[in-house]
């Protein structure tokens, strides 16, 4: 910067500079470390926050993608039996050797006789697998229906026959899908089964403390305990155990 002096000659001189406006500037330009753990508390304590929040959102869209696979299921069950005089096959005979031998569960007879159903759509989507693996392991059914209702054999949890569901005097009350685990039967290191009975605690309530299941009047439902006393079929209730869930 260019100016005159006192004597009016003309003098050149730089900019001034200001010590403490310096130390001002340099002062503001940053973080202290008091600072900048106060700012670390904060992002931990809102990750605190958010992480069970969205946690629990995924398990309540994972609650729905179940319940609508089990509304499928029962849509295609029902057809089934429009087509079949009112019955639903529970188990058949299986004469064919291994290894092409298929099993005679629900899900093989319902799947081969529905070719438009996806094998993922009989795995509820947190069995931790996350995809089909065999026909033992799917949503269950119940094997041991009333006499009254059921036309077959039914000897020990080997299920022969069919279940005629006109007969069943109230299906919005008759559960006959449901999230299953084999923890009280054994045999599978506590899976996904792919049968369920009144008297052995196999349904399990997966998803938030609710057993997810479709009834023979067409609806799926999510169960919470009060419900599933009402029902007579006693259920596992608590969010994880050991094995293939999680």
């Amino acid at each position: 910067m260019s100016h005159y002096n006192m004597s009016g000659s003309l003098t050149t001189q730089g900019p001034r500079c200001d010590p403490d406006l310096r130390s001002n500037v340099q002062t503001g330009c940053g973080f202290t470390l008091i600072e900048l753990l106060v700012v670390i508390a904060i992002i931990g304590i809102l990750a605190g926050m958010l992480l069970p929040a969205l946690s629990a959102a995924q398990q309540r869209a994972k609650g729905t993608q179940c319940i609508n696979q089990t509304r499928q299921l029962g849509l295609a069950l029902q057809m089934y039996a429009q087509d079949n005089h009112g019955m639903i096959q529970l188990g058949s005979e299986v004469t064919t050797s291994s290894p092409n031998r298929v099993p005679n569960t629900w899900g093989a007879l319902l799947f081969t006789n529905a070719s438009h159903l996806g094998l993922n759509l009989f795995v509820c989507p947190t069995y931790k697998p996350k995809r089909f693996a065999d026909w033992f392991r799917t949503y269950g059914a119940r094997s041991d229906p009333p006499n009254e209702y059921y036309r077959g054999v039914i000897s020990g949890v080997e299920v022969l026959g069919f279940l005629k569901t006109e007969t069943v005097e109230r299906p919005s009350d008759y559960l006959h899908l449901a999230d299953t685990t084999s923890l009280a039967v054994g045999g599978f290191t506590e899976e996904q089964l792919h049968y369920f009975r009144a008297d052995t605690t196999n349904v399990l309530a997966r998803h938030s403390k609710m057993v997810n299941g479709w009834f023979l009047d067409g609806h799926s439902e999510a169960c919470g305990r009060k419900r599933m006393d009402s029902l007579g079929i006693p259920s596992l209730f608590y969010d994880s155990v050991r094995g293939y869930y999680w």
